[in-house]
C-alpha cells in the first residue's frame, strides 16, 4: 500500500493519548463505611467485569476513529504492478504559445509539435488513457481521452496568447495523477522550452516519467516593441503629444535594422528607419498629432520577420483628460482663477457640510483651506483618496487643532506656533526638482513675494521642503503617502495677500495639480489577471467590442476609478471600445500580447540533464 500524503502518518502518534487515559486512572475514590456489605459484594464483582469490558471497547473505538481519520488524510492506494495499461496515465503537453509560430527545419514549430503528439498517440495501445494539455490549461486538461478523441482535440488546437509556464503544466499533471490514483505517469513535453522560470520549480518523484521533445527555431534574430509611454503625463486637447517607444533587439551578436511605423486612428502618421546594436534596447521619441475625437487609438508597427507576434503594439490615449480639482472650506478667489480659466481643469468649490463624499473618489487634486470641522468619515475618505494616488493640499486657519486627527493618521507633524512677522522666501527654492521646467531661465535677481504670517512647521523624515524662507524655515512641505502626495502649507491665505497674488502661488499650485499619480494606462496585456482601470465614472455592465467581437463584463467603482477583469474572455490583441449596454461609448482600452517570449533564451540539453540528475 502507498500513500499520496504519507507525511500525515506521523499523526498516528496521538494514539498514545487514549491508551494513557485508559491505563492510568486519575479518579480519586472515597471510602464509605457500611454496617453490612455482604449483599453488595456480589453486585460489585459483576459490575467490575462489565465496566472493564466497556472500557476496553471504548478504547478500541477511540483508536479506530483516530487511525481512520489519519489514514483518510494520508489517502492510501494500492499501486498496480505488472504493466497493467489501465494504471498508466499518458500526459501530452503541446506548447501553443506565440513563439511556436517560428519556423524550424521541418516547418512551423507548432505544427511539428502537433505531428509529434499524433505520432506518440499512434504508438500507444488503443486502450490507453491520455491527458492533453496546452498553455490555456482549460477544462479539457482535467479530462482523460481515448487515443481517437485525443487526436481530434490536437487537430482543433490553435496558437494561444499565453506564454508557456512549465511549472503550471507539471502541477496540472500531478493533480490528475494523484486525484485519480494512477500507478505511473508518462509525460511527453513538446515545446521550444523558452526560459520563463527556473527548472527548480518542477518538483517530481519517481512515479513520473518525463520525455522531452524540444523544437528548435531557425530564427537567428528578433526585435520587439517592448513598451510605449507618454513623455508628459499631461496632454492638452488638439495639441501635439510626444510618445516614447522602447524597441529591443534580442539578437546577441549582430546589429539589426528595421522600419518603425506609427498609425493613429487608422491613419499613418510616421515612418522611421531604426538601427539597434546587438542585445540592446533604445527609446525613440515620436510626435502624435491628435484628431478631434475623445480618444486616440494608435498602433506601433515594426518590420521584422520571421517572429511577428511582438511587432505590433496598440495603445489608447484620452485627448481631453481633465484634471478634477475640488476646493474645500473658505473660498479663495485667487485659487479658483488658476483652475477655472484653464480648460485642462474641472474645478468646483464646496463647503464641508455641502460635499458629497462620493465626489472625492472622482477627483485628482483637493485643497483644504480653513476647515472648521473634519468628521471621521471625511478623514477616512481623504486618506483613501491620497493613498490611491490623489494629491491633497492643506492650508491652515487661525485654529489648527481641527487638522490634528488627519495629520496624525498620515504621520505628519502638527502645526506649531503662529509667527506674525514679515519674512522673505529663499530664491534657492526655484532650483529644486519640484520647480524644474517651471521657468525657462531663473533671473539672477528674481523678486519673490514676502510672507506676513506663518506657522512653524517641522520636517518629517519622509517630507521635503519645496518652499522655505531665507533663514531656512519650511513653509510648504511635500510628503508621499501611499500612491499619492500631501502638501502641507504653513501660510494662512487670509493673511498673505502678497503671496496669493504672485506668480509663484500660481506655478506652485499648477505643479501640485499636475502631480497626481492616477494616470491612464496606455495598454494592458491580453493575459493579465489584474484589474483594468479606466478614467471614467461608471458602474454596471459594460461591453468590450472590436469588429464583430463583443464581450460583456461587470465594472465597479473604487478609489482609483472604474475597474474590471478580462477573465480570459478575450484572446486577440487590439483596441477595444468600451460601451454601456445602451451602446453609448465610455472609453477605449488597448490589449497587447505578452512580451515574455520575445527573447532567445532556451533550456539546453545540459540544463535538462542537470535537472534530472538533481531529481535522482
Amino acid at each position: 500500500m502507498n500513500f499520496i500524503f504519507p507525511q500525515f502518518l506521523w499523526a498516528l502518534g496521538v494514539l498514545v493519548i487514549p491508551i494513557v487515559i485508559h491505563l492510568f486512572n486519575f479518579r480519586r475514590y472515597r471510602r464509605i463505611m457500611f454496617s453490612n456489605v455482604r449483599m453488595l459484594k456480589d453486585i460489585e464483582t459483576q459490575s467490575r467485569k462489565t465496566k472493564q469490558l466497556k472500557k476496553w471497547l471504548v478504547l478500541l473505538t477511540r483508536l479506530l476513529a483516530i487511525a481512520s481519520l489519519v489514514l483518510a488524510f494520508a489517502q492510501p492506494f494500492l499501486p498496480h504492478h505488472g504493466g497493467k495499461l489501465k494504471s498508466q496515465l499518458i500526459s501530452i503537453y503541446i506548447d501553443n504559445s506565440q513563439s511556436m509560430l517560428a519556423e524550424g527545419e521541418n516547418g512551423q514549430l507548432f505544427e511539428v509539435a502537433k505531428n509529434q503528439a499524433r505520432e506518440i498517440i499512434r504508438n500507444v495501445p488503443q486502450n490507453s488513457k491520455i491527458q492533453i494539455l496546452d498553455n490555456s490549461l482549460n477544462y479539457n486538461s482535467n479530462k482523460i481521452f481515448s487515443p481517437a478523441n485525443a487526436i481530434r482535440l490536437i487537430d482543433d488546437l490553435e496558437v494561444d496568447y499565453r506564454p508557456n509556464k512549465l511549472g503550471h503544466v507539471i502541477q496540472k499533471i500531478q493533480n490528475i495523477y494523484q486525484s485519480q490514483l494512477w500507478g505511473t505517469n508518462h509525460a511527453f513535453l513538446l515545446s521550444d522550452f523558452q526560459k520563463q522560470e527556473d527548472l527548480s520549480v518542477l518538483d517530481l518523484d519517481s512515479n513520473y516519467n518525463i520525455y522531452i521533445y524540444p523544437s528548435k527555431s531557425q530564427a537567428n534574430h528578433n526585435i520587439s516593441v517592448d513598451s510605449v509611454w507618454l513623455a508628459s503625463p499631461i496632454t492638452h486637447p488638439h495639441e501635439p503629444m510626444e510618445l516614447i517607444v522602447r524597441i529591443k533587439n534580442h539578437e546577441k551578436s549582430d546589429e539589426v535594422s528595421s522600419t518603425l511605423t506609427l498609425h493613429c486612428d487608422g491613419n499613418q502618421q510616421l515612418v522611421k528607419s531604426i538601427r539597434l546594436p546587438a542585445n540592446s534596447s533604445e527609446d525613440f521619441l515620436l510626435t502624435i498629432n491628435p484628431s478631434f475625437s475623445e480618444w486616440i487609438s494608435g498602433e506601433i508597427i515594426l518590420d521584422d520577420v520571421p517572429i511577428t507576434f511582438d511587432n505590433s503594439y496598440f495603445f489608447t490615449i484620452p485627448t481631453n483628460p481633465k484634471i478634477r480639482v475640488i476646493q474645500l472650506g473658505k473660498y479663495v478667489p485667487e485659487l479658483a482663477r488658476i483652475f477655472e480659466q484653464d480648460s485642462t481643469f474641472q474645478y468646483a468649490h464646496y463647503e464641508v457640510d455641502q460635499l458629497d463624499y462620493s465626489l472625492i473618489n472622482t477627483c485628482d487634486f483637493i485643497v483644504l483651506n480653513q476647515i472648521d470641522n473634519l468628521s471621521s468619515g471625511l478623514i477616512k475618505q481623504l486618506l483613501e483618496f491620497v493613498n490611491s494616488g490623489g494629491v491633497l493640499s492643506l492650508f491652515p486657519g487661525r485654529t489648527n487643532d481641527v487638522y490634528a486627527p488627519l495629520l496624525d493618521q498620515m504621520g505628519l507633524s502638527r502645526y506649531g506656533k503662529l509667527s506674525i512677522q514679515k519674512a522673505n522666501i529663499s530664491p534657492s527654492c526655484l532650483k529644486l526638482d519640484f520647480y524644474k521646467d517651471a521657468y525657462k531661465r531663473i533671473p539672477p535677481n528674481i523678486f519673490l513675494p514676502s510672507i506676513n504670517a506663518f506657522y512653524s512647521l517641522k520636517l518629517d523624515m519622509k517630507s521635503e521642503a519645496i518652499l522655505f524662507l531665507k533663514e531656512g524655515s519650511p513653509i510648504i512641505t511635500q510628503t508621499p503617502f501611499g500612491s499619492g502626495t500631501v502638501f502641507q502649507s504653513a501660510i494662512p491665505l487670509d493673511s498673505n495677500q502678497n503671496y496669493i497674488s504672485s506668480e509663484l502661488f500660481v506655478i506652485t499650485h499648477l505643479k501640485m495639480a499636475f502631480g497626481n499619480g492616477r494616470t491612464h494606462s496606455l495598454s494592458y496585456e491580453v493575459n493579465t489577471t489584474n484589474p483594468i482601470y479606466l478614467p471614467i465614472n461608471y458602474s454596471g455592465v459594460i461591453q468590450l467590442e472590436k469588429s464583430d467581437m463583443k464581450v460583456l463584463t461587470d465594472a465597479s467603482l473604487d478609489n482609483s476609478g472604474v475597474r474590471f477583469w478580462l477573465n480570459d474572455e478575450l484572446s486577440e490583441a487590439g483596441v477595444y471600445t468600451v460601451r454601456q449596454t445602451n451602446n453609448e461609448m465610455l472609453s477605449k482600452v488597448a490589449l497587447n500580447y505578452s512580451r515574455d517570449e520575445s527573447h532567445f533564451t532556451f533550456f539546453s540539453d545540459k540544463d535538462w540533464r542537470c535537472y534530472f540528475q538533481r531529481q535522482g
